[in-house]
């Protein structure tokens, strides 16, 4: 019997992953608004949309402590002007 008088044997298989619907748009979704709820946070409590102009807690007049530094003397004799060398 040669090979071409074989008959053509076609094989399928199914694979089943379960469940009607896929899932995965839905994790994809969630991933999708966790990052824009965590952008929109950044930005308003950043000060970036005015969220926080009513009380930024910045300390802007602080007094500064006063240092009282005595100036040192420094006496400095002008060049002498003969051109001797000695």
């Amino acid at each position: 019997m040669d090979e071409r008088d074989e008959p053509v044997r076609h094989e399928t298989t199914v694979i089943n992953a379960g469940g009607d619907r896929g899932g995965g748009g839905a994790a994809i979704l969630g991933i999708i608004v966790a990052l824009l709820v965590g952008v929109a946070a950044f930005l308003y409590f950043g000060g970036y949309l005015g969220g926080t102009k009513a009380n930024p807690d910045i300390n802007i007049n602080v007094k500064a402590p006063d240092i009282n530094i005595k100036a040192p003397n420094i006496n400095v004799s002008p060049p002498s002007t003969s051109n001797s060398t000695q």
